[in-house]
């Protein structure tokens, strides 16, 4: 029976693009690289920043400026630029009823990401916090959600499931065991989490809470 709940944040609880994307911008802009207002940044919501800035080409001696510039903005101004998703914190209630304990497992460094949750009011919700260490600027999802299990008393990997948008969810989760649920409201690409092996893929929240309530039912 499910005991355990783990959610990664940005695409899954909240939508960040506004933030997310405008603190991108600002950043590539700090470092020389100039980008067209209506560039598409949203493929950029969810993995770590530094394979973000990688994969959009910058060199090399630009990438750890540009992380600066990411972070510095996206604190002071892009984590209050998202917004929860309707139906989120009923869903966490719904789950809190049932005595399931709620993580956080987040590629964001942890501070961001309790400063987040406290300022939409979701932080009473969770159990644990785990995210990136705060001297390090990414590190591999597979080990945040490790993390999260340690923080929680490693729990039967069976009474787990790990909630996100992204492969890197999936991914994370079946490193450590349990069972991994994609939500398609996120910023993947389609067809992203099936190729990944989500063990499930939900469409809307409304799905997501039916399915967590039957695994919740004792069998």
């Amino acid at each position: 029976m499910l005991s355990v709940v783990l959610f990664d944040l940005d695409g899954t609880l909240t939508d960040p693009a506004v933030g997310i994307t405008a603190s991108y911008r600002h950043a590539l802009t700090e470092v020389g690289v100039a980008v067209a207002d209506d560039e598409d940044l949203t493929w950029a919501i969810g993995p770590p920043v530094r394979d973000n800035f990688e994969a959009y080409g910058l060199a090399a001696d630009l990438v750890e400026p540009a992380i600066n510039a990411f972070r510095e903005r996206h604190t002071a101004v892009g984590l209050f630029e998202a917004v929860v998703l309707p139906g989120i914190e009923q869903l966490l209630d719904d789950l809190r009823a049932r005595h399931v304990r709620i993580g956080l497992a987040t590629a964001k460094p942890r501070p961001q990401a309790v400063i987040t949750l406290e300022h939409f009011g979701l932080a009473s919700r969770f159990d644990v916090v785990a995210g990136s260490r705060a001297d390090v600027h990414s590190m591999p999802k597979a080990e945040i959600v490790a993390e999260a299990l340690a923080q929680l008393g490693d729990p039967d990997p069976a009474e787990v499931v790990m909630v996100g948008d992204r492969h890197h969810d999936v991914e994370a989760a079946h490193a450590n065991g349990v069972m991994a649920i994609g939500v398609r409201w996120g910023f993947g690409p389609d067809g992203e989490l099936e190729a990944a092996g989500a063990d499930r893929v939900v469409a809307t929240i409304d799905e997501l809470r039916d399915l967590l309530d039957t695994l919740t039912v004792p069998a």
